[in-house]
């Protein structure tokens, strides 16, 4: 009886040692699959995370070199290719291009892509107004590499777009390979016509994702155009693969894009990538294709899973032995569990270290990507900045000529009623030098009115009233005395005006128009005597037509000269002239229905015969000023122009309104909504709030608030396409004006 207990015990602790055996396998099994498990999900997590990010910084980057390259194509055709489509001549389109694109399409030293004011361009094309592709007239015209040819009816379309389209080109190289080449079409708008009259077509080498070659981690990219798949990087069999799988497609994953991980490619998997590139195109569609290896991934997935079964194996081999070590010593249970959880977390904190490492590069690769997105940005501001200053630089050149020209008899008298204080007592004389002054004054706003010639045709809705031609040149003759004698004297030259008036019909125009005919050829009659000289106008009747002369004593022109002195932009007084003078005449000539003559002979001098048909009373109907509304009125007035602000409320005022002021269209809101008004006159061009945005939130409140928009732009505006106001008026703005505005405002019916 006294060998059974230790038999007992023997049979006890083996049954123990088995049973704790079976749990340790147990258990270590169980956390090396789910082990496994997350580390495989853990992987694929980051390899899309990190593809996707890939993509998306590829994508932003091409993005912003389409956007800088289709600027540039909408600068290219604001040249004088453009005017070769207005004046009907396409046959002139390439050569006018060839001397026009080259320095803008030249490739730079060494193929770097540099978009910006070098557009690194391979070809170019013209679509005429049906589409189709206008041929070069000769085979180095519109190609910048030899040996490259494609089928140039892909360029063409159906019809000319109104906005710019992206697509792709299939190129047959010389070497008997094949390439794909991105166009962009950008519209030709005519101004005269009014519509787009043709498009240029011009070809880009498409920007590459990622590598050339098919690297571990890195992004291999190809299009997908027409049922075909060009990827050089790849070899034969795996194109031929993915192009199956893609033809396989149902349309509307094609359209939205879609990423796969069931894509073998020598026996590697990769993430698929599939974008069309140019969603909305005329073109065909087409389609990006982006390969990622996950060679790397999967070779650190099984480092780190043979890293877990070496653990594991290891941990098993200790949960034996202390298997074994609790069943025979069941008092040190606790300090083995405390042995085996520090292991544990010790590895925890070694793999929570290097995932940090990680998502530390990951945060490093990311903001550089967002900082040469920044600098491209910014890269593409600065170009689209100097554009836009040096055309605002040849438009300041026209527009200062008008208004130097109208600021000659203001600034003149202004000085010679403050350097003679005598004339301020002549009140006759005072009251002659300020009617000058604001005859002047209102030619120089005709000046701003006038503008829209040059971006609008004319609607041929003018209404013309009566111009005494007789009267015209007195004032015309007053208003530029100050350079015709005061000046010319100051420079020891004498310039005399003879004028020679009959009695004629008043003639049918716009008298600050004709006015600044005059004064231009004033002007310049002055200019062509540098010696001095005698100037005379004449007026008199033929048939229907007075007729206007104008004649100078002067140096003449060529033939050459007189045949071309017309156009804009010619001159030849150097930097001294815009060639905007007699460029401005002739057109005003031709909107009042008129016609112009030129006579001159080289050291003889020049006429001017200008001929305008005479005023129909029938045609004329009398306007009557309106008064200002008998009615006290409260007034909300918003301007950011202390001057504007200051005229308006004395001009109110004077009228026994009350009224309001505001600086700006948030302040005017809110004054709006804390009082009461029966009118609000505001700004268009304001910080913060414009007068528009500001009339919609006023409407939305007070739907039947009466609103004058009173702005300078108010020649280029289009009231229609600005509901929210009832009335439009441009400055500057006089004081009968002010209350036509305000009556017509009140109007239970306004006139548009």
């Amino acid at each position: 009886m006294s060998a059974l207990p230790p038999l007992r015990t023997h049979h006890f602790r083996t049954k123990l040692l088995v049973a704790m055996m079976i749990i340790v396998v147990s258990i270590t099994g169980v956390a090396l699959i789910i082990a496994q498990r997350n580390v495989a999900e853990n992987f694929e997590r980051n390899t899309r995370a990190d593809f996707q990010s890939q993509i998306a910084a590829e994508h932003a980057a091409r993005d912003v070199r389409l956007a800088v390259l289709t600027e540039r194509c909408r600068q290219l055709v604001e040249s004088r290719i453009r005017a070769a489509f207005e004046d009907d001549a396409p046959d002139l389109v390439y050569r006018t291009a060839q001397t026009e694109l080259p320095d803008a399409l030249a490739t730079r030293e060494g193929g770097a892509e540099t978009p910006g004011a070098v557009l690194n361009a391979k070809f170019y094309r013209f679509l005429d107004e049906k589409g189709a592709v206008i041929p070069p007239p000769a085979e180095d015209f519109g190609a910048l590499e030899r040996g490259d040819k494609f089928d140039e009816r892909d360029l063409a379309l159906r019809g000319l777009p109104e906005d710019h389209q992206v697509g792709f080109v299939v190129v047959h190289k010389a070497d008997g390979g094949e390439a794909v080449d991105e166009v962009i079409v950008t519209p030709i708008f005519s101004r005269n016509a009014n519509a787009v009259v043709a498009a240029l077509v011009i070809g880009f080498k498409p920007i590459a994702l990622g590598g050339d070659t098919p690297a571990h981690g890195r992004i291999t990219a190809g299009l997908w155009l027409n049922g075909r798949l060009h990827m050089p990087a790849l070899s034969p069999a795996a194109v031929d693969k993915i192009a199956s799988r893609l033809d396989g497609l149902p349309p509307h994953l094609l359209a939205s894009g879609f990423t796969s991980l069931s894509e073998d490619i020598d026996g590697v998997p990769h993430l698929l990538f599939l974008k069309q590139t140019n969603p909305g195109s005329h073109y065909p569609p087409a389609y990006e294709v982006s390969l990622y290896s996950q060679a790397d991934a999967l070779a650190r997935q099984r480092e780190l899973r043979w890293e877990i079964v070496g653990i594991g194996f290891l941990v098993l081999l200790a949960g034996l032995g202390l298997s074994h070590i609790l069943s025979s010593r069941l008092s040190a249970p606790v300090e083995t569990l405390e042995v085996v959880s520090a292991e544990n977390v010790v590895q925890r904190e070694r793999a929570e270290a290097a995932l940090e490492v990680t998502n530390e590069e990951l945060h490093a690769r990311n903001a550089e990507l967002q900082k040469a997105l920044a600098d491209l940005e910014a890269a593409q501001q600065h170009v689209i900045q100097q554009e836009r200053l040096r055309a605002l630089g040849q438009m300041a050149s026209g527009i200062a000529h008008d208004f130097n020209n109208a600021l000659v008899p203001i600034l003149g008298f202004c000085e010679l009623l403050q350097l003679s204080p005598n004339a301020l007592q002549d009140r006759k004389k005072c009251l002659s030098y300020l009617e000058t002054i604001q005859t002047a004054a209102k030619d120089a706003a005709s000046v701003v009115s006038r503008l829209r010639e040059f971006y609008r045709a004319n609607t041929g809705e003018e209404e013309f009233g009566p111009v005494q031609l007789s009267r015209l040149v007195n004032q015309a003759i007053k208003l530029t005395q100050p350079r015709w004698k005061d000046q010319a004297q100051a420079n020891g030259v004498t310039i005399s005006i003879v004028p020679q008036l009959s009695d004629v019909p008043p003639v049918r125009g716009e008298e600050s128009a004709l006015r600044e005919v005059l004064t231009n050829l004033i002007f310049n009659a002055v200019d062509a005597m540098p010696a001095g000289g005698t100037i005379t106008i004449r007026t008199r009747r033929e048939s229907d037509c007075g007729v206007l002369e104008v004649a100078d004593s002067g140096t003449g022109m060529t033939e050459e000269v007189r045949q071309r002195c017309l156009e804009p932009f010619f001159t030849t007084k150097g930097e001294r002239g815009t060639g905007l003078g007699l460029s401005m005449v002739f057109g005003i000539v031709q909107r009042h229905g008129g016609q112009i003559d030129l006579r001159s002979e080289l050291g003889r001098g020049t006429t001017f015969l200008i001929s305008l048909p005479f005023f129909r009373e029938e045609k004329f109907a009398v306007v009557a000023a309106k008064t200002a509304p008998t009615k006290s009125l409260r007034i909300l007035v918003v301007d950011d122009e202390a001057p504007v602000r200051t005229l308006l409320a004395a001009a109110l005022r004077e009228d026994g309104h009350e009224v309001e002021l505001a600086e700006q269209g948030v302040d005017g809101l809110r004054r709006f909504l804390a009082g009461k008004f029966d009118l609000v006159i505001t700004d268009k061009a304001m910080p913060g709030m414009s007068g528009d945005q500001m009339a919609t939130a006023i409407k939305q409140v007070s739907p039947h608030m009466p609103i004058v928009l009173l702005t300078g732009f108010g020649q280029f505006l289009d009231k229609e396409k600005i509901p929210s106001i009832d009335v439009l008026v441009a400055k500057p703005i006089g004081v009968v004006a002010l209350r036509e505005a305000i009556s017509q405002a009140l109007s239970p019916a306004p006139v548009a």
